[in-house]
């Protein structure tokens, strides 16, 4: 009987090709950062949470199971940890420098999203968290 696998590759990737979104998420990473426009947030810090999703094709990736295809999340993980240790007043502007150096590290990503929570901000109110989410 003769081997399909080559008409099965072929097939998936076609099917793969362009229409199917892909992405890469990281949930929930937790870091101490000192962001914040009063003094005491960036003297004492603050915990934050950072949530990303990365659209990209994934499709050379799936097939060929080769790692130079992907989006690594541990490098993305350690591109967020270098913007989260530069304070920021604004949530904003952390979220515009980690979306800058992904893409600049990843230019194949073509849309996602990036959400910024402080943990603990100095509200006199009780919630859970308050942060900024950048989609694109």
């Amino acid at each position: 009987m003769p081997s399909t696998a080559g008409a099965d590759v072929k097939t998936a990737a076609e099917a793969m090709n362009g229409k199917y979104q892909s992405s890469i998420v990281i949930d929930g990473l937790r870091i101490m950062a000192r962001h914040g426009v009063w003094p005491q947030e960036t003297t004492v810090g603050n915990m934050f949470e950072v949530s990303v999703r990365l659209d990209f094709d994934a499709a050379g990736a799936m097939m060929a199971d080769n790692f130079g295809l992907t989006v690594s999340y541990a490098e993305v993980i350690e591109l967020i940890k270098q913007e989260m240790s530069v304070p920021s007043k604004l949530l904003e502007n952390a979220v515009r420098r980690i979306w800058m150096a992904i893409t600049r590290r990843y230019p194949e990503v073509s849309g996602g999203e990036i959400a910024l929570y402080k943990l603990q901000p100095p509200v006199s109110a009780e919630l859970k968290r308050a942060g900024f989410v950048y989609r694109w």
